[in-house]
């Protein structure tokens, strides 16, 4: 495992939170993480699955490596929405910060606007997981984000 990707051993294992009132929903939104090496330790996966009211609202899966190349983070994140996220970012302080720089398969309403991800470490056993969205010529803002604690 590379020294960068050392840095978020701490995610490994498995998380479950929510957010209430975020993301374009209303009401609780329930959500559960799961961080593996997975294919190898030059990895970290992680699997997502949020509910509303016992109801699927989204699974993820993402892949997520030190690219010594660029000197960043990279990430490829699958949605059953029906797109594919593909991110470039840093460690700041207590956050991973994710540019979003292109969507494979892109829904054409998020077209003019500029997402970033992050996760940000609360403490060993918590962490938020969220997303900021900014339109055009215009500060980011946060959309969402889930707090969520170790199991």
């Amino acid at each position: 495992m590379s020294e960068q990707l050392q840095k978020l051993r701490f995610l490994l294992g498995e998380w479950k939170g929510r957010a209430e009132d975020q993301f374009g929903e209303k009401g609780v939104i329930e959500s559960r993480y799961v961080f593996t090496q997975d294919p190898s330790e030059h990895f970290i996966a992680e699997r997502d699955e949020s509910w509303k009211e016992g109801k699927l609202v989204n699974r993820s899966v993402s892949f997520l490596m030190w690219d010594s190349n660029i000197g960043k983070y990279v990430r490829k994140s699958v949605f059953s929405y029906g797109w594919v996220n593909n991110e470039v970012g840093d460690w700041k302080d207590d956050r991973l910060v994710f540019d979003i720089v292109s969507i494979d398969g892109e829904p054409d309403f998020f077209k003019g606007v500029r997402w970033r991800s992050f996760i940000r470490k609360y403490s060993e056993n918590e962490i938020g997981s969220g997303l900021e969205v900014s339109k055009k010529g215009e500060p980011f803002r946060l959309y969402g984000e889930t707090r969520a604690r170790r199991t």
